[in-house]
């Protein structure tokens, strides 16, 4: 492609179709024809060059025109709103439990409390509390598992996978061996 030295370039009206900068005049001249109504030459409007020159009016445009962020989205896009508006009500709905938390306190008081009449114990409020306060301050806490039997077999069960392939592997290196030397 050439550029035209015109000083004038070329503007395309149709959206999505790139215009060739690089033309001689009788290219421009054709161009600019009403046969192909798809380029708009700026030398073509020379005559009116203080015309053209002048800022063009602007259009004020309503509230209906303005497009709002968001107002297009796709498919894919909304869904991924979704889930974000999702996630953040699971979070504000566990960070207001944890604030909450005096009334957890106060209502599993009550609870017990109704129990412990029920039942025909003779406990205190403050035998409650210190019951309520130990049972919270180790609710979330962990301990590792006691060694024993039961021990080895979890780990054995979780490690399944890798001891099979392991017998396995010694079961085909035994047997290769007794065939080759056997």
């Amino acid at each position: 492609m050439v550029r035209a030295r015109l000083g004038c370039g070329f503007q395309p009206q149709n959206e999505g179709r790139l215009s060739t900068p690089l033309m001689d005049r009788a290219d421009v001249d054709g161009l600019h024809s009403t046969e192909n109504p798809r380029f708009h030459s700026p030398c073509a409007d020379m005559p009116n060059l203080a015309q053209a020159q002048q800022p063009a009016p602007k259009k004020s445009k309503s509230i209906s025109d303005i497009e709002l962020p968001g107002q297009n989205l796709t498919l894919e896009e909304t869904l991924r709103v979704m889930d974000v508006a999702r996630e953040l009500r699971d979070r504000r709905e566990t960070a207001e439990e944890m604030f909450r938390r005096d009334d957890i306190r106060s209502g599993l008081r009550e609870k017990l409390m109704r129990t412990a009449q029920i039942t025909g114990d003779k406990v205190t409020e403050v035998e409650m509390d210190a019951a309520i306060d130990q049972y919270l301050a180790t609710v979330h806490t962990y301990q590792d598992p006691q060694p024993g039997f039961k021990n080895v077999l979890a780990h054995l069960w979780v490690w399944r996978d890798r001891i099979a392939i392991a017998a396995g592997t010694l079961a085909v290196a035994a047997g290769g061996l007794w065939f080759l030397f056997g």
